[in-house]
Protein backbone atom coordinates (compact mmCIF):
# COMPACT_ATOMS: atom_id res chain seq x y z
CA UNK A 1 0.00 0.00 0.00
CA UNK A 2 1.01 3.95 -0.83
CA UNK A 3 2.57 5.59 1.97
CA UNK A 4 1.28 8.50 2.32
CA UNK A 5 0.48 11.49 5.24
CA UNK A 6 1.59 14.69 6.74
CA UNK A 7 2.38 16.59 10.05
CA UNK A 8 -1.27 17.62 10.18
CA UNK A 9 -1.92 13.61 10.41
CA UNK A 10 0.32 13.46 13.24
CA UNK A 11 -1.04 16.14 15.12
CA UNK A 12 -4.56 14.49 14.57
CA UNK A 13 -3.20 11.14 15.66
CA UNK A 14 -1.67 12.85 18.99
CA UNK A 15 -5.01 14.80 19.66
CA UNK A 16 -7.10 11.75 19.68
CA UNK A 17 -4.79 10.23 21.81
CA UNK A 18 -5.11 12.92 24.44
CA UNK A 19 -8.89 13.10 24.44
CA UNK A 20 -11.67 11.07 25.59
CA UNK A 21 -15.02 12.03 25.04
CA UNK A 22 -15.66 12.85 20.95
CA UNK A 23 -18.68 14.46 19.17
CA UNK A 24 -18.25 13.78 15.43
CA UNK A 25 -19.48 15.94 12.48
CA UNK A 26 -19.89 17.05 8.97
CA UNK A 27 -21.24 19.66 6.93
CA UNK A 28 -24.86 20.15 5.85
CA UNK A 29 -26.88 18.15 3.44
CA UNK A 30 -25.44 15.08 3.90
CA UNK A 31 -23.46 13.16 1.56
CA UNK A 32 -21.91 9.65 0.97
CA UNK A 33 -18.20 11.01 2.22
CA UNK A 34 -19.27 13.33 5.30
CA UNK A 35 -21.82 10.04 6.11
CA UNK A 36 -19.48 7.41 5.40
CA UNK A 37 -16.25 8.84 7.10
CA UNK A 38 -18.25 10.06 10.09
CA UNK A 39 -19.59 6.60 10.85
CA UNK A 40 -16.02 4.95 9.89
CA UNK A 41 -14.63 7.77 12.16
CA UNK A 42 -16.64 6.68 15.42
CA UNK A 43 -15.65 2.96 14.60
CA UNK A 44 -11.72 3.91 14.83
CA UNK A 45 -12.42 6.48 18.10
CA UNK A 46 -14.22 3.15 19.73
CA UNK A 47 -11.46 0.87 18.63
CA UNK A 48 -9.08 2.86 20.63
CA UNK A 49 -11.32 3.04 23.63
CA UNK A 50 -12.68 5.81 22.86
CA UNK A 51 -16.32 7.36 23.64
CA UNK A 52 -17.89 8.97 20.51
CA UNK A 53 -21.02 10.49 19.33
CA UNK A 54 -22.15 11.61 15.56
CA UNK A 55 -24.53 14.33 15.62
CA UNK A 56 -25.45 15.94 12.55
CA UNK A 57 -27.30 19.36 11.21
CA UNK A 58 -29.81 17.39 8.90
CA UNK A 59 -31.20 13.65 8.47
CA UNK A 60 -29.80 11.27 6.69
CA UNK A 61 -30.87 10.55 3.13
CA UNK A 62 -33.18 7.39 3.09
CA UNK A 63 -30.79 5.91 0.50
CA UNK A 64 -27.85 5.99 2.98
CA UNK A 65 -30.05 4.42 5.86
CA UNK A 66 -28.63 1.00 4.89
CA UNK A 67 -25.29 1.84 6.43
CA UNK A 68 -24.76 0.27 9.96
CA UNK A 69 -25.66 2.52 12.68
CA UNK A 70 -27.22 4.91 10.76
CA UNK A 71 -29.91 4.71 13.14
CA UNK A 72 -27.24 6.08 16.43
CA UNK A 73 -26.70 9.39 14.31
CA UNK A 74 -27.92 11.69 16.87
CA UNK A 75 -30.14 15.37 15.29
CA UNK A 76 -28.30 18.59 16.14
CA UNK A 77 -31.63 19.21 18.58
CA UNK A 78 -29.59 17.69 21.25
CA UNK A 79 -27.38 20.09 22.49
CA UNK A 80 -26.67 18.74 26.02
CA UNK A 81 -24.06 15.45 24.38
CA UNK A 82 -20.94 15.81 27.00
CA UNK A 83 -17.55 16.09 25.23
CA UNK A 84 -14.23 17.33 25.51
CA UNK A 85 -13.03 17.33 21.78
CA UNK A 86 -14.60 18.09 18.19
CA UNK A 87 -13.97 15.80 15.21
CA UNK A 88 -15.53 18.05 12.17
CA UNK A 89 -15.22 15.56 8.75
CA UNK A 90 -15.23 17.03 5.24
CA UNK A 91 -16.06 20.27 6.29
CA UNK A 92 -13.78 23.55 4.51
CA UNK A 93 -15.59 26.14 7.04
CA UNK A 94 -17.18 25.79 10.84
CA UNK A 95 -20.43 27.64 9.83
CA UNK A 96 -20.84 24.65 6.93
CA UNK A 97 -21.92 22.11 10.36
CA UNK A 98 -24.89 24.23 10.84
CA UNK A 99 -26.66 24.19 14.32
CA UNK A 100 -23.94 21.87 15.93
CA UNK A 101 -21.99 25.10 15.83
CA UNK A 102 -23.46 26.26 18.50
CA UNK A 103 -22.38 23.14 20.86
CA UNK A 104 -18.80 23.22 19.32
CA UNK A 105 -17.63 26.79 19.40
CA UNK A 106 -18.43 26.97 23.44
CA UNK A 107 -14.71 26.38 23.98
CA UNK A 108 -14.61 22.69 23.10
CA UNK A 109 -11.02 21.72 21.58
CA UNK A 110 -11.45 20.92 16.92
CA UNK A 111 -9.38 18.28 15.05
CA UNK A 112 -10.98 19.31 11.54
CA UNK A 113 -10.05 16.65 8.85
CA UNK A 114 -10.83 18.09 5.13
CA UNK A 115 -9.67 17.60 1.62
CA UNK A 116 -11.42 20.70 0.32
CA UNK A 117 -8.93 23.18 -0.93
CA UNK A 118 -10.75 26.34 0.26
CA UNK A 119 -10.47 25.29 3.83
CA UNK A 120 -10.15 28.13 6.14
CA UNK A 121 -8.46 25.83 9.01
CA UNK A 122 -10.70 26.44 12.14
CA UNK A 123 -9.58 23.89 14.40
CA UNK A 124 -7.10 23.91 16.90
CA UNK A 125 -5.58 21.14 15.12
CA UNK A 126 -5.90 20.75 11.29
CA UNK A 127 -5.23 17.95 8.67
CA UNK A 128 -6.35 19.52 5.03
CA UNK A 129 -5.01 17.11 2.07
CA UNK A 130 -6.32 18.42 -0.87
CA UNK A 131 -5.14 15.80 -3.05
CA UNK A 132 -6.64 13.20 -1.22
CA UNK A 133 -10.01 11.84 -2.80
CA UNK A 134 -12.73 12.41 0.03
CA UNK A 135 -12.44 12.19 3.76
CA UNK A 136 -13.28 8.47 3.97
CA UNK A 137 -9.77 8.39 2.34
CA UNK A 138 -8.58 10.07 4.90
CA UNK A 139 -9.91 8.06 7.85
CA UNK A 140 -8.65 5.41 6.15
CA UNK A 141 -5.49 6.03 6.53
CA UNK A 142 -5.83 7.02 10.29
CA UNK A 143 -7.11 3.33 10.73
CA UNK A 144 -3.84 2.32 9.36
CA UNK A 145 -1.09 4.51 10.81
CA UNK A 146 -2.95 3.71 14.19
CA UNK A 147 -3.03 0.08 13.43
CA UNK A 148 -7.09 -0.31 14.32
CA UNK A 149 -8.71 -2.97 12.89
CA UNK A 150 -11.11 -2.97 9.98
CA UNK A 151 -14.34 -4.71 9.90
CA UNK A 152 -16.84 -5.18 6.78
CA UNK A 153 -19.20 -2.75 7.70
CA UNK A 154 -16.25 0.02 8.31
CA UNK A 155 -14.96 -1.25 5.04
CA UNK A 156 -18.29 -0.62 3.32
CA UNK A 157 -18.86 2.66 4.93
CA UNK A 158 -15.39 3.78 3.68
CA UNK A 159 -15.79 2.77 0.14
CA UNK A 160 -19.52 4.64 -0.38
CA UNK A 161 -17.44 7.81 0.76
CA UNK A 162 -14.54 6.80 -2.14
CA UNK A 163 -16.94 6.30 -4.13
CA UNK A 164 -19.23 8.46 -4.26
CA UNK A 165 -16.74 11.44 -3.57
CA UNK A 166 -14.84 10.01 -6.74
CA UNK A 167 -17.87 9.75 -8.82
CA UNK A 168 -17.90 5.86 -9.21
CA UNK A 169 -13.58 6.46 -9.36
CA UNK A 170 -14.59 9.02 -12.68
CA UNK A 171 -13.65 12.20 -11.11
CA UNK A 172 -10.01 13.74 -11.02
CA UNK A 173 -9.82 13.56 -8.20
CA UNK A 174 -9.05 9.68 -8.21
CA UNK A 175 -5.63 8.54 -7.68
CA UNK A 176 -3.88 5.50 -7.95
CA UNK A 177 -4.01 5.41 -4.15
CA UNK A 178 -7.30 5.81 -4.89
CA UNK A 179 -8.28 2.78 -6.32
CA UNK A 180 -5.46 0.52 -3.92
CA UNK A 181 -7.47 1.61 -0.99
CA UNK A 182 -10.63 0.90 -2.65
CA UNK A 183 -9.35 -2.33 -3.50
CA UNK A 184 -8.09 -3.49 -0.52
CA UNK A 185 -11.65 -2.42 1.14
CA UNK A 186 -13.03 -4.81 -1.05
CA UNK A 187 -11.00 -7.68 0.59
CA UNK A 188 -13.39 -7.27 3.25
CA UNK A 189 -16.06 -8.56 1.70
CA UNK A 190 -17.95 -5.38 0.30
CA UNK A 191 -19.84 -6.28 -2.79
CA UNK A 192 -19.52 -3.25 -5.38
CA UNK A 193 -22.94 -4.14 -7.18
CA UNK A 194 -25.09 -4.29 -4.33
CA UNK A 195 -23.37 -1.25 -3.12
CA UNK A 196 -23.68 0.99 -6.72
CA UNK A 197 -27.60 -0.45 -6.50
CA UNK A 198 -28.72 0.92 -2.92
CA UNK A 199 -26.88 4.59 -3.89
CA UNK A 200 -28.04 5.10 -7.19
CA UNK A 201 -30.44 3.34 -8.55
CA UNK A 202 -33.21 3.11 -5.93
CA UNK A 203 -35.14 5.99 -6.67
CA UNK A 204 -38.98 6.30 -6.93
CA UNK A 205 -41.50 7.12 -9.65
CA UNK A 206 -41.28 11.36 -7.82
CA UNK A 207 -37.74 11.17 -8.09
CA UNK A 208 -37.61 10.04 -11.83
CA UNK A 209 -40.69 12.73 -12.67
CA UNK A 210 -38.30 15.12 -10.80
CA UNK A 211 -34.81 14.22 -13.16
CA UNK A 212 -37.37 15.16 -15.64
CA UNK A 213 -38.37 18.61 -15.04
CA UNK A 214 -34.98 19.71 -13.82
CA UNK A 215 -33.54 18.24 -17.41
CA UNK A 216 -36.28 20.58 -19.03
CA UNK A 217 -34.39 23.72 -17.74
CA UNK A 218 -31.24 23.23 -19.54
CA UNK A 219 -30.18 26.15 -20.68
CA UNK A 220 -26.39 26.68 -22.34
CA UNK A 221 -25.32 30.34 -23.15
CA UNK A 222 -24.06 31.77 -26.30
CA UNK A 223 -20.42 30.61 -26.69
CA UNK A 224 -21.89 26.89 -25.53
CA UNK A 225 -19.38 27.04 -23.09
CA UNK A 226 -22.05 27.24 -19.93
CA UNK A 227 -24.80 24.92 -18.99
CA UNK A 228 -26.78 25.25 -16.30
CA UNK A 229 -30.06 23.82 -14.55
CA UNK A 230 -32.80 24.09 -11.72
CA UNK A 231 -34.61 23.23 -9.03
CA UNK A 232 -37.42 24.89 -7.74
CA UNK A 233 -39.86 24.81 -4.79
CA UNK A 234 -42.51 24.26 -6.94
CA UNK A 235 -40.78 21.08 -8.50
CA UNK A 236 -40.28 19.31 -5.04
CA UNK A 237 -43.85 20.25 -3.76
CA UNK A 238 -45.45 19.08 -7.60
CA UNK A 239 -43.33 15.41 -7.47
CA UNK A 240 -43.01 14.98 -4.22
CA UNK A 241 -39.39 13.64 -4.83
CA UNK A 242 -35.77 13.20 -2.34
CA UNK A 243 -34.08 16.43 -3.12
CA UNK A 244 -31.01 14.19 -1.22
CA UNK A 245 -30.94 12.44 -4.24
CA UNK A 246 -30.19 15.47 -6.95
CA UNK A 247 -26.61 16.15 -5.46
CA UNK A 248 -25.63 14.36 -8.69
CA UNK A 249 -27.91 16.19 -11.36
CA UNK A 250 -25.37 18.80 -11.85
CA UNK A 251 -23.60 16.06 -14.29
CA UNK A 252 -26.23 16.36 -16.93
CA UNK A 253 -24.92 19.72 -17.83
CA UNK A 254 -21.04 19.15 -17.33
CA UNK A 255 -21.77 15.84 -19.84
CA UNK A 256 -22.98 17.91 -22.36
CA UNK A 257 -20.27 18.09 -25.54
CA UNK A 258 -17.70 21.73 -25.43
CA UNK A 259 -19.65 22.38 -21.94
CA UNK A 260 -16.44 24.21 -19.72
CA UNK A 261 -18.55 25.02 -16.46
CA UNK A 262 -21.69 23.31 -15.14
CA UNK A 263 -24.06 24.81 -12.73
CA UNK A 264 -27.33 23.58 -10.35
CA UNK A 265 -29.56 26.30 -9.00
CA UNK A 266 -31.40 24.91 -6.48
CA UNK A 267 -34.09 26.90 -4.31
CA UNK A 268 -34.19 26.08 -0.63
CA UNK A 269 -36.81 24.06 0.99
CA UNK A 270 -36.55 25.89 4.51
CA UNK A 271 -35.63 29.17 3.62
CA UNK A 272 -37.07 31.52 0.74
CA UNK A 273 -34.75 33.60 -1.00
CA UNK A 274 -31.46 31.58 -0.26
CA UNK A 275 -29.89 29.59 -3.59
CA UNK A 276 -28.27 26.58 -3.03
CA UNK A 277 -25.38 26.84 -6.42
CA UNK A 278 -23.29 24.01 -7.28
CA UNK A 279 -20.47 24.09 -9.86
CA UNK A 280 -18.63 21.41 -11.89
CA UNK A 281 -16.29 21.90 -14.22
CA UNK A 282 -13.62 20.26 -17.19
CA UNK A 283 -10.20 21.43 -18.08
CA UNK A 284 -8.09 23.48 -16.45
CA UNK A 285 -11.58 26.00 -14.88
CA UNK A 286 -11.10 26.13 -11.27
CA UNK A 287 -14.55 26.34 -9.88
CA UNK A 288 -13.51 26.76 -6.43
CA UNK A 289 -12.39 30.14 -7.53
CA UNK A 290 -15.81 31.36 -8.48
CA UNK A 291 -17.65 29.32 -5.54
CA UNK A 292 -15.20 31.73 -3.22
CA UNK A 293 -16.03 34.51 -4.82
CA UNK A 294 -19.68 34.06 -3.58
CA UNK A 295 -18.11 33.19 -0.11
CA UNK A 296 -17.75 29.33 -0.72
CA UNK A 297 -15.59 27.08 -1.95
CA UNK A 298 -14.32 23.22 -2.32
CA UNK A 299 -12.20 21.50 -5.04
CA UNK A 300 -11.14 23.14 -8.17
CA UNK A 301 -13.40 20.71 -10.24
CA UNK A 302 -16.26 20.81 -8.28
CA UNK A 303 -17.20 23.44 -5.53
CA UNK A 304 -20.87 25.09 -4.27
CA UNK A 305 -22.14 28.06 -2.66
CA UNK A 306 -25.04 29.69 -1.25
CA UNK A 307 -26.30 33.13 -2.59
CA UNK A 308 -29.32 34.99 -1.21
CA UNK A 309 -31.38 36.52 -3.76
CA UNK A 310 -34.35 35.54 -6.36
CA UNK A 311 -33.24 32.42 -8.45
CA UNK A 312 -33.10 34.95 -11.05
CA UNK A 313 -30.82 37.27 -10.11
CA UNK A 314 -28.72 34.30 -8.72
CA UNK A 315 -28.73 32.95 -12.04
CA UNK A 316 -27.81 36.74 -13.75
CA UNK A 317 -24.97 37.25 -11.14
CA UNK A 318 -23.26 33.65 -11.38
CA UNK A 319 -23.32 33.12 -15.20
CA UNK A 320 -21.82 36.75 -15.53
CA UNK A 321 -18.76 35.78 -13.38
CA UNK A 322 -18.12 31.95 -14.75
CA UNK A 323 -18.48 33.86 -18.13
CA UNK A 324 -15.65 36.83 -17.16
CA UNK A 325 -13.89 33.65 -16.04
CA UNK A 326 -13.76 32.11 -19.05
CA UNK A 327 -13.15 34.72 -20.78
CA UNK A 328 -9.21 35.33 -19.32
Amino acid sequence: MTKWGSNGMDRVIEAIKSHERFLITAHVNLEGDSLGSQLAAKELLKGMGKSAVIMDNDPIPQHYRFLPKTDEVLKAQDLTIPFDAALVLDCPTLKRVGKVRELIQKNKFIINIDHHISNEKFGDVNWVLPEASSAGEMIYRLFKEMDVALTKETALCLYIAILTDTGSFNYENTSSVTHEIAGELLGYGVEPAAVSESVYERRSVADIKLLGLVLSTIRINREGRVAYLKITRDMINETGADLSKSEGLVNYARSIDKVKVAILFREDLKEAGKINVSFRSKGDVDVNGIAAFFGGGGHAKAAGCIIEAPLAEAEEKVIAKVEEVLKR
